[in-house]
């Protein structure tokens, strides 16, 4: 739930001491709003109604701007005693100033305080956060005009043009992600922002549009499992269709501001659940249709895609956890230079930035490219096609991964997001340096390559088999879903889902030994698709209480 919020307006003759002196004497954020300040009611509830857990500052994109943002942080900003090194943003002179940070906060200002630097104290404040080492996030505003400038005039003709918008079709554009794929960006979500606004009208909730999504993601797969023309026609349009309201459900949680750790577990894992059983769907429809035997080359891509999405999601959270450790070294408050490095990358072309998109191959295109091929040469043709995409893209994303790898530091730091994912039991630690971010994606690969070889060697290759596999699968999607919002499975879970090493040597002795391997198909799905899920949504209503 959200903070109670005291909103004050914040003129140049306050001072630093005010505004410490009025966070100090309530319990409540307090959302401090610049006097010359003018910005749409959308934009002003990036800050009230979005649920924020730290200080969260407005800013406005803009080249050589005065307030520089990294990993969605303002790592520096400016005053008239403090200039900035390089900035990409403009501080709009709205800040949300939390509770949570208190005795942090406060401590900053104090020492702040003394140092007694002229300026606006929006500019002091922000500037005195952000030295201090507070952890201040960035709304971004875009998509309207606003205005922080003395000039009365300018203000009221910036007013004027605001009064023009329809406020619902700027919400609407704010909820709409701009830096999707380009499939995702150029068609997909043209048509998702249509139905988000049904949704928003009928009074659907998030959760309730990605279960729909799920539904249609799965009678398409029950579609490609009848193996006709005809038939898998419609499996490929319904997958697309899957994919739309997949849109519109992250569009519609942006519009009503209805999120919840739920809400994106739920999102993320009904993705993955689709798109392995469209794998399933169309190699049954196969055996179905001319008795081809499909099964080791979907279950080789699931095994492909698992490690994609694993490394993608790791190396992303590496990148923001040395983003963060820089931002978190203390500048001194009155020192000239912000202790800022420029890093930053001059911009690619539109053109090379759109084909870099497309060639990372995101699910956008992937479902695309399944839908297309599909229709075009049958399941055997769609399992011949993706893994030589999968791996074109793979060679265009790696080279540019190993490349920044190597200019990490080489100094052991046991990440927990990473940790939490190893799943070898009395492992606590990771084996690389510099290459944490992969060790997740190697370890599932090799034990998912592993079974399948167990599987083909005994002759149990099949639908079961496929199953198995996806319930591993499954369980590492939760282990990354729950790492990612700073959480770790139970041991008693954990433990019940047997480890990597022990459930490879469970699947060896059953399959030489002839046990029915359904059995195990059936123990797995109790416990990585049913207790799992269901010890993670408790756990979930008991922090929500």
């Amino acid at each position: 739930m959200n903070q109670p919020l005291i909103q004050v307006t914040v003129n140049e003759s306050m001072t630093l001491a005010d505004i410490l002196r009025l966070y100090l004497d309530t319990r409540d954020d307090l959302l401090l709003i610049d006097s010359e300040t003018v910005v749409s009611i959308p934009h002003l509830e990036l800050l009230t109604d979005y649920p924020r857990r730290v200080t969260t500052a407005l800013v406005a994109v803009e080249k050589s701007g005065d307030t520089l943002v990294r990993a969605n942080r303002i790592a520096s900003a400016s005053s008239t005693s403090h200039k900035v090194t390089i900035g990409n943003r403009k501080f709009a002179g709205i800040i949300r100033l939390s509770q949570s940070q208190r005795s942090e906060i406060q401590s900053v200002l104090e020492k702040a305080l003394i140092r007694n630097l002229t300026g606006h104290p929006l500019d002091l404040l922000l500037v005195a956060l952000v030295r201090g080492s507070i952890a201040v996030e960035a709304a971004e505003l875009w998509g309207a005009p606003y205005a922080r400038d003395k000039n009365s005039e300018r203000r009221r003709q910036v007013a004027g043009e605001i009064s023009q918008i329809n406020i619902g079709r700027l919400r609407l554009r704010l909820a709409n992600r701009a830096n999707d794929g380009f499939f995702s960006v150029f068609v997909l979500r043209k048509v998702s922002k249509l139905l988000t606004w049904v949704a928003v009208k009928i009074g659907a909730t998030p959760n309730q549009v990605t279960i729909f999504s799920f539904a249609i993601g799965m009678f398409s797969a029950y579609s490609f499992s009848r193996g006709n023309f005809w038939s898998i026609f419609l499996g490929a349009t319904l997958l697309q269709l899957s994919l739309i309201v997949d849109c519109v459900d992250g569009e519609l949680a942006r519009y009503t501001r209805k999120f919840s750790e739920f809400g994106a577990w739920l999102d993320a894992v009904t993705d993955r659940v689709k798109e392995y059983m469209v794998y399933l769907g169309l190699a049954f429809g196969a055996i179905n249709i001319d008795g081809r035997n499909l099964w080791i080359p979907a279950m080789l891509m699931m095994t492909i895609q698992t490690f994609r999405h694993l490394s993608d999601y790791n190396f992303s959270q590496i990148i923001k956890a040395q983003a963060v450790e820089r931002l978190n070294e203390p500048v001194d408050f009155s020192a000239e230079f912000d202790g800022i490095v420029p890093s930053e990358r001059e911009p690619k072309g539109r053109l090379r930035y759109w084909l870099g998109k497309i060639v990372q191959f995101p699910i956008a295109e992937r479902w695309l490219a399944i839908s297309v091929s599909a229709i075009v040469g049958g399941p055997g043709f769609t399992f011949t096609i993706m893994p030589i995409l999968a791996a074109i893209s793979a060679l265009w994303v790696y080279r540019g991964r190993v490349k920044r790898s190597l200019e990490f530091l080489n100094e052991r730091r046991d990440i927990l997001v990473i940790v939490r994912q190893l799943d070898l039991m009395g492992i606590k630690s990771t084996f690389t340096k510099r290459f944490q971010w992969i060790e997740p994606s190697v370890i599932r690969g090799i034990e998912l390559i592993l079974l399948i070889y167990i599987f083909h060697y005994t002759n149990s290759i099949g639908v079961t088999s496929f199953v198995i596999l996806f319930t591993i699968v499954f369980h590492h999607y939760d282990s990354l879903y729950r790492a990612m919002q700073n959480e770790s499975k139970p041991i008693w879970l954990s433990s019940l889902g047997l480890y990597v090493g022990g459930r490879v040597l469970l699947l060896a002795l059953a399959a030489l030994v002839g046990i029915d391997l359904r059995l195990i198909a059936a123990y797995f799905a109790l416990v990585f698709l049913l207790l799992s899920s269901v010890q993670w949504v408790n756990s979930y209503r008991k922090q929500a209480l």
